[in-house]
């Protein structure tokens, strides 16, 4: 994260120095507007959300417990991530928040307390996953990606559609393109989400997975959506079906 931090600030301070002529470079104003955009929400995820991310863990007022540090230890003895109870505001939830630039795993007392052992295993694995494969990271780039990095190649490749058809075909095909990069984030998200199902269930088994998943849909402890075609994470249904 403090490498991805470096890199953001220099980003963000060679653009503005662009952006007011104090860097000459030959580069075309929606271009540079767009990466000027690009660097920003760099900035903001890398440094704002962390900042955020421990102030709210601040509030929590986690705690550790060698309970969820020995199911943690039997997914990955070597791992070295924290891992927290709280009992205030996610009560019911597992989450990976930042402190000190570090990602670590939080869960409510409320799911400490409605899971059996093997099953707070399954979700514990499940956002250990996450952290091991840099998943937030990989969301985080895919979504700048979409908001600045598809209209930075539309607009360099533009001129040529528009020499080879027409305006309007082109602002057709623009259209489909940036559409269709928004589904691929989400759809790539959702895949992030059965792959960290799939890591999970390889530690207790298919059947306490499935199990597992069905008391988050009976409990309503996820929010599930008939369409779900732009969400981050698939529904329970998709996810069980993934396990089976």
């Amino acid at each position: 994260m403090r490498i991805l931090q470096l890199i953001s600030i220099s980003l963000l301070t060679m653009f503005i120095l662009m952006k007011l002529n104090v860097i000459n470079i030959n580069l075309k104003y929606n271009i540079l507007h767009y990466l000027l955009n690009a660097s920003l929400l760099l900035t903001f995820f890398s440094i704002i959300f962390p900042l955020v991310s421990y102030i709210k863990l601040k509030r929590m007022d986690v705690n550790k417990t060698q309970f969820l540090n020995d199911i943690l230890g039997e997914i990955d003895p070597n791992q070295n991530v924290e891992i927290f109870i709280t009992d205030k505001f996610m009560k019911n939830n597992a989450a990976v928040l930042y402190r000190r630039n570090q990602p670590v795993i939080v869960c409510g007392d409320g799911l400490v307390n409605s899971f059996s052992r093997e099953q707070l295993k399954f979700l514990i694995a499940h956002e250990y996953y996450h952290i091991k494969k840099n998943h937030m990271l990989k969301n985080i780039l895919s979504f700048i990606f979409v908001l600045a990095g598809v209209p930075i190649l539309l607009l360099t490749i533009s001129p040529y559609l528009i020499s080879l058809t027409s305006l309007f075909t082109t602002l057709i095909i623009s259209f489909i393109l940036y559409v269709s990069s928004f589904i691929l984030h989400f759809v790539f998200s959702q895949r992030r989400e059965l792959s960290a199902d799939r890591f999970a269930s390889s530690f207790v088994g298919k059947k306490c997975a499935k199990e597992t998943l069905s008391i988050l849909q009976k409990q309503k402890l996820v929010p599930e959506k008939s369409y779900n075609l732009f969400e981050t994470h698939p529904s329970i249904k998709k996810r069980i079906e993934n396990i089976s």
